[in-house]
């Protein structure tokens, strides 16, 4: 007796169904191990955010406190305890820029890390950057040595690196494949709340003032903590980095049973071990040279990186930057603009929140789709209400309209500023950390990771080089050069970019590749039991 393909695929979808359904449900543990872990991506964004309150309070810290150098650069009045204004700004910029590159080289090693230390691990050991960093912050204030203050946000921004690759393998390792967008999204989910809760902290009121600045700087060292003693006690390390890596598939079951919260993880164990055939990961590595010269993995890689770019050049810095002078000119008052700011903090959280119920529903690329085909047109209208934003007469070209005032357009502006973090904080912001961990096997999702971190810093440092030059030669006109990449970033995304949702890493790879699937002799058999 025969089977048509028909059939056996409607019984391969069958058990496919099957299998997500034993799966799919939340447990308690997993909940608080996905918490527990994310509590580093909470200090990443945290981090990100920080310095934009206190900001005239540091420079003057800067400005009038002992530092390396200080009988250069003296001011006119001769107080050799001051900078000139526009040295205080080059170590201003100097600060941000070092918190950059400490992300560039935690993103960089991120691969050792992973491959020496194992998951687990490398969390553990990335946490002493937030320690020490916070350690630094508070000796840096009552030492009034800012010299600190500097190799602090080195360090923070080292930890931000690490975070951005070692967190989301850590919870793509631990989830079952129905609920590995939501755990994916929970990275971005706790650095939105991590930039929010900086925003709140920062207020003058209450810690953004020159006498509780450094207790909200070194703020980090309380999740830093928190976080290392709950993930060493409490947590195993990751099933799959159990059986691949360490060849221990008793530690391996105990894992999944406590975070499936069943006894027969016999699937579960299924999966891996044909990941590990597939991969090879009991043999090696897969190094950053073979990475990058892999036919097998070149689309993989393009289409990766491509998303991690479109993330940092898309305009969210931007638009942010240009945030506060767009609320100023809509006539809110200056002690009110940081309310304002902290509104779109709000948005974004709430808007990640929507995506994490979303993302396992819809999948990925129709996040990604729409929401940058709406930032394109957005970013157009946005170029223009910038345009006509004026408190006198103005006077609408080709419309023939004139208007007493331009403050409409201000008004259009915030809601165009509202809309982009929205659509961002739904598609760019958390998929392209999601999509990496599923279209790369255990073998080289370490370097694949370490690569695109790499390259996510390397275009945040230029934007934090040549954005404000930039934006001062094109003015209001610099949103059009981001629309135009997330055009770009659009059409390789349309073309390229498979659906993973429901996919093993497997079926994404032949998918890019444009392979027909073959099932393996396992799943014949699965298939078989399944017709029966």
């Amino acid at each position: 007796m025969g089977y048509s393909n028909t059939d056996e695929s409607k019984a391969c979808n069958d058990l496919k169904r099957a299998s997500e359904q034993i799966n799919q449900k939340w447990t308690l543990y997993l909940f608080f191990c996905v918490m527990t872990v994310t509590l580093a991506s909470f200090q990443f964004g945290y981090n990100i955010s920080v310095m934009n309150s206190p900001t005239d309070i540091l420079k003057k810290f800067i400005s009038e406190e002992s530092f390396l150098f200080q009988d250069m650069n003296k001011s006119s009045e001769g107080n050799s305890s001051k900078y000139t204004e526009s040295t205080v700004e080059n170590i201003w910029t100097l600060i941000n820029s070092l918190f950059v590159v400490g992300g560039m080289i935690g993103a960089f090693m991120s691969k050792y890390i992973l491959d020496t230390l194992g998951r687990k691990g490398g969390i553990l050991f990335h946490y002493i950057f937030s320690l020490s960093g916070s350690v630094l912050v508070a000796v840096s204030f009552y030492s009034s040595f800012p010299n600190l203050l500097i190799i602090s946000r080195f360090l923070f921004g080292v930890q931000g690196g690490m975070s951005c690759s070692l967190i989301p393998t850590y919870l793509s390792e631990i989830s079952p494949a129905s609920l590995r967008g939501q755990t994916g999204v929970a990275h971005q989910l706790c650095l939105t709340i991590g930039i929010l809760v900086a925003q709140i902290l920062g207020f003058k009121e209450i810690l953004g003032n020159q006498y509780l600045w450094h207790i909200l700087l070194a703020m980090p060292l309380v999740p830093a903590v928190a976080g290392s003693l709950s993930l060493t006690f409490l947590f195993p390390e990751t099933p799959k980095a159990l059986l691949l890596t360490n060849s221990d598939p008793i530690a391996a079951r105990k894992a999944l049973q406590l975070l499936r919260k069943r006894v027969n993880v016999d699937l579960d164990m299924d999966e891996i071990q044909k990941e590990a055939k597939n991969s090879n990961q009991s043999q090696s590595v897969v190094s950053f040279g073979k990475l990058l010269t892999s036919a097998k993995l070149r689309w993989s890689l393009i289409t990766s990186l491509v998303l991690q770019i479109a993330q940092q050049l898309c305009g969210i810095n931007a638009v942010f930057f240009y945030s506060e002078s767009i609320f100023r000119n809509s006539g809110i008052e200056d002690d009110y603009i940081q309310y304002a700011v902290l509104s779109t903090g709000v948005v974004n959280f709430i808007t990640t929140v929507i995506c994490v119920m979303i993302i396992d529903r819809l999948g990925r690329k129709p996040l990604l789709v729409f929401p940058m085909s709406v930032i394109i047109i957005n970013f157009i209208l946005l170029t223009t209400f910038l345009q006509f934003q004026s408190p006198d007469k103005v006077i609408i070209p080709f419309l023939n309209i004139t208007l007493e005032n331009g403050k409409i357009f201000s008004y259009l502006s915030i809601v165009c500023v509202i809309i982009f973090i929205i659509c961002f904080a739904i598609g760019l912001g958390p998929i392209p950390f999601v999509y990496v961990t599923e279209c790369f096997r255990q073998d080289a999702r370490g370097a694949a990771l370490a690569v695109c971190m790499f390259t996510n810093w390397v275009a945040n440092l230029f934007l934090t080089l040549f954005f404000p030059s930039l934006a001062l030669i094109l003015k209001n006109y610099v949103f059009l050069i981001f629309a135009a990449i997330v055009l770009i970033s659009l059409v390789v995304i349309i073309v390229k970019v498979p659906e993973t949702k429901g996919r093993s890493v497997d079926e994404v790879i032949r998918k890019l590749n444009k392979e027909k699937y073959e099932y393996d002799n396992k799943e014949q058999l699965m298939i078989s039991n399944a017709k029966a």
